[in-house]
């Protein structure tokens, strides 16, 4: 081989190469690799409607940053949470430990009851005094019978202990007293009646149903916002002594 077809064969090849990468097929594969990485570098598309951008909710979503709070892609961290009801009695102390004490349903009836036999015997008590009658309290409690049986023997139909009696709410307390007054003072003015073989005249009849409304409604209403806990309108609780007292039991079981 000559010295000259020698140096002819090198530029020949790099002829040829340089011919095949101006071809078309490689003009376009390395066109389509350019729009395959324009494509990746774009942003995820958006809807322009005014001088607002809103994001395609199919679009993934943008990487938090530091300290804003968990990655949305995240896994699940598996943490249970267990409310501090479901807890024992000493899981929680102090100030939300007296607060969060409810009292038991049994317990507000039996108070409700109490204080409804002092309302009806304090109407009869009123009534013997301005009439000049005795006051023993044999003859208190024989005035004021017919009405504690007719209040307490109505009280399943008016709901006279019921859920909303119970309620903290001063109206719902207000209107559930309301309804056993409506019952329950012509049931005893009607056992009176029996007893005594004749009928109540018409003004005892009206002294008897407002006064043992006032009593017995105003009675309610108050312990109603009693048990509230005498909460203002900021939102404070009046507590008493014995609050204090468990409040400083929970503050030393801590230490």
């Amino acid at each position: 081989m000559s010295f000259a077809a020698s140096l002819a064969r090198p530029l020949g090849a790099r002829s040829l190469r340089s011919t095949r990468s101006d071809s078309p097929t490689h003009h376009r594969s390395h066109r389509r690799a350019a729009r395959i990485r324009a494509a990746e570098a774009e942003p995820a598309p958006t809807e322009t409607k005014g001088r607002f951008r809103r994001r395609d909710p199919d679009a993934a979503p943008k990487p938090a940053p530091l300290g804003s709070g968990p990655d949305a892609n995240a896994p699940p961290s598996g943490i249970k949470v267990i409310p501090v009801e479901q807890r024992s009695r000493d899981a929680f102390q102090g100030v939300a430990k007296v607060d969060g004490e409810a009292e038991d349903p049994a317990l507000r009836s039996a108070k409700l009851a109490a204080g409804d036999a002092l309302a009806i015997l304090a109407f009869a008590a009123i009534g013997r005094g301005n009439h000049g009658e005795g006051m023993f309290f044999g003859d208190v409690l024989g005035t004021a019978l017919p009405f504690l049986i007719g209040w307490f023997a109505t009280a399943p139909l008016t709901g006279t202990f019921g859920e909303d009696a119970r309620s903290t709410k001063t109206s719902n307390a207000a209107f559930a007293a309301a309804k056993g007054v409506i019952a329950g003072v012509p049931a005893g003015l009607v056992l009176r009646s029996i007893g005594k073989g004749a009928v109540p005249p018409v003004p005892f009849a009206i002294v008897a149903m407002v006064a043992n409304g006032v009593l017995l409604v105003g009675w309610r209403t108050w312990f109603a916002g009693r048990g509230a806990g005498g909460a203002g309108a900021g939102g404070n609780k009046k507590g008493n002594p014995l609050e204090f007292m468990s409040l400083l039991m929970s503050l030393t079981k801590r230490w």
